[in-house]
């Protein structure tokens, strides 16, 4: 603790930038994080149940369980859900609005942590060349021959900006690298279930339009032949009288 203390002392006030920098990062890093914890959900488990509800035509269930998660892929499949019954475009517009509305919550914080990670090299370097103007100032007070002794101290103090500047920048750049991977996981699946909903749909409404009516029709009556019968005269008799012969 005391060497760390004394390494932060001696880099000089960029040192004490770049670490609240580093603090910040972390920070919003955790957030985040978390906010893509509770974000995630497993949606084949969910879809399944949906589409079990949404056999027995229970919409109103369907999206009562959409609305009680909040969760990304729970807002895209209520869209397909609400607006299918004006068609599959309306569907996918629906869906694709839904989809719009969830990703800026989704991106939210990352171009920040971004601005940070390019913020931390150069700050460092800033630390650098502040330490080497203060060599340089030494020089040119005492002339040409100036103790090393009292020049170790700046070029330390550069040395430990450059290094503090380049370990931020690469820890901050690993966050928002495992930041990115759970939000592109979190789109994948709002793509999959939005997909998965609009062809259960399909589906569904072809088999209700193909299901058979089980009442038996009556039979058709042809009425050109019973017209046909009535109006035929009747056909003379063949049978001979036996008393008149």
């Amino acid at each position: 603790m005391n060497y760390a203390q004394q390494l932060i002392n001696e880099g000089g006030p960029i040192i004490y930038l770049l670490l609240a920098l580093l603090i910040v990062s972390f920070a919003l890093f955790l957030e985040r994080y978390l906010y893509y914890y509770r974000s995630h959900i497993d949606t084949h488990e969910f879809l399944r149940g949906i589409f079990n509800i949404a056999r027995n035509n229970k919409i109103t269930e369907a999206v009562a369980i959409c609305d009680s998660k909040p969760y990304p892929v729970s807002a895209v499949v209520r869209a397909v859900i609400t607006h299918f019954d004006r068609g599959e475009p309306a569907a996918r517009h629906a869906a694709d609005e839904a989809y719009m509305t969830e990703l800026p919550k989704l991106r939210r914080g990352l171009k920040v942590l971004a601005c940070l990670g390019n913020i931390a090299p150069i700050l460092g370097l800033l630390g650098t060349l502040l330490s080497l103007m203060s060599i340089f100032d030494k020089i040119s007070q005492e002339g040409h021959f100036v103790p090393t002794t009292e020049l170790a101290g700046d070029v330390k103090s550069a040395l430990l900006t450059t290094a503090l500047g380049l370990i931020v920048a690469m820890a901050v750049h690993l966050f928002s690298f495992v930041l990115a991977q759970k939000m592109e996981n979190i789109v994948g699946d709002m793509e999959k279930g939005c997909e998965e909903m609009i062809n259960f749909c399909i589906v569904h409404a072809n088999n209700k339009q193909d299901k058979p009516d089980n009442k038996p029709e009556p039979p058709a009556h042809d009425t050109h032949k019973e017209k046909a019968a009535v109006e035929r005269p009747a056909k003379p008799s063949n049978s001979v009288d036996v008393e008149n012969l």
